[in-house]
């Protein structure tokens, strides 16, 4: 499955396959980071509370955690290459059309169909077809710069979003025309897969039947470890990172919102540039044996937060978050493509998305609830350990004790001066 300049196991950049696959990777996070900034001006045009306008976000994401599944079923049946074309636009057609509207009720019904088939759904084709092209070390290589495609696009997205919606309600929308060039960009030049991987070996049953035949295929104890570790990563992201952290630093350091904001995705911002690189460490470790590394730094980084006493120590070991981000993200989806056969590869790699969807719901409470009685601190320094890897090469496997050995009586001590510093 060699590309061009790509035979020696790196990224082939002089491929037009591979940007056609960032392209429509980069795509997949403007499921909900452009619409949220505009959920203000859009209450006000529809005149509906907040608590109403946040619905936007609800009727994107329900759908896609259930659908997913599906989507990535007719993915393996009738090719990759086949649906993806039909999601993007879609996903694009569906997201200008809120532009025209004058009900809220159909926003929202316009939302739910993007969320059925783009989003993280997207994210999870594009992934299976880099599967399909590429191989070796190389397949970490290319999936290594399809996880930065995914994480520049989710940081650029809240950005271009405000700056939009500072002019319109609906001028963020307009925004989802870019997957419909990118959906003909596709159908015209992307070539399709070998026929290893899109042609005899495609799957043939449907629904139980190939939700049963799909499980069978996979190692038991290996797929467990994969889907375990893509979890408790994503629910150490949006609970840790996207959800306490951010109100450690507003609460304890006073930061305004914007400036969270910018310390949190500056940081973060050193995943995209580690994920790059996934191909080079490919070389000298396994996919597990990455994850194992990035589950390390989270909790090295975790830890940091926890015993911090500055905003500046808070960034550096958000830095130090943000390279076990960069190392785990590429690994698990490789690791996913390794372990499903061709036939059944857009099925497992878009279960990947229903798991990610529901770190997403539980992660933010896991955090949130013991913090109204303890603070954030503290759930941040519990989340370390579990987030450490024990001897056993699974990355979610619990750790033997390796948080710092603090008495409450010190943490509490600590915790009030970082109180008194921020109303300083």
């Amino acid at each position: 499955m060699g590309d061009d300049d790509g035979g020696s196991g790196g990224v082939p950049w002089r491929s037009g396959r591979l940007y056609l696959l960032l392209a429509t990777a980069a795509v997949a996070p403007l499921d909900v980071n452009i619409v949220g900034p505009a959920l203000p001006a859009v209450a006000e045009a529809f005149d509906v509370s907040s608590a109403r306008s946040g619905l936007v976000i609800t009727a994107f994401a329900a759908p896609g955690a259930f659908l997913a599944p599906v989507v990535g079923m007719y993915a393996d049946r009738f090719g990759r290459r086949r649906v993806v074309v039909p999601c993007l636009l879609i996903f694009g057609v569906a997201g200008v059309a809120v532009t025209v509207v004058t009900e809220f009720w159909t926003v929202l019904a316009l939302r739910a169909v993007q969320g059925s088939v783009g989003g993280s759904i997207l994210a999870s084709l594009a992934m299976a077809l880099v599967g399909d092209y590429y191989d070796g070390t190389q397949r970490n290589a290319v999936m290594g710069v399809v996880s930065a495609s995914v994480s520049v696009s989710a940081a650029v997205g809240p950005v271009l979003g405000g700056m939009l919606a500072a002019r319109a309600w609906d001028a963020p929308f307009y925004l989802y025309g870019v997957s419909v060039v990118v959906a003909a960009l596709v159908y015209g030049f992307l070539d399709p897969p070998p026929a290893s991987a899109n042609g005899k070996e495609r799957a043939t049953g449907t629904g139980v039947g190939y939700l049963r035949a799909a499980v069978a295929s996979l190692p038991t104890r290996e797929a467990l470890t994969v889907y375990g570790a893509t979890l408790l990563s994503f629910v150490l992201f949006f609970g840790g990172v996207l959800t306490a952290v951010p109100f450690l630093l507003a609460g304890t350091y006073g930061l305004a919102s914007g400036r969270v904001g910018a310390l949190v995705t500056g940081a973060m911002s050193l995943a995209a540039v580690v994920a790059v690189f996934n191909g080079r460490f490919a070389r000298y470790l396994s996919n597990l044996g990455m994850v194992t590394a990035g589950f390390v730094a989270y909790a090295v980084g975790l830890v940091g937060v926890w015993a911090s006493s500055s905003a500046l120590g808070i960034l550096l070991a958000l830095c130090v978050f943000g390279v076990g981000h960069g190392l785990v993200l590429p690994s698990v989806a490789s690791a996913l493509s390794a372990l499903a056969g061709p036939e059944f590869r857009g099925g497992v790699m878009s279960l990947r998305t229903s798991v990610v969807l529901g770190a997403q719901a539980i992660g933010p409470p896991l955090f949130t609830l013991p913090a109204a009685r303890v603070g954030y601190e503290l759930p941040l320094g519990v989340a370390s350990p579990s987030s450490a890897p024990a001897s056993s090469p699974s990355p979610c496997s619990s750790p033997s004790a390796a948080g710092p050995a603090s008495s409450d009586r010190r943490r509490g001590s600590d915790r009030a001066s970082r109180v008194a510093k921020g109303n300083a």
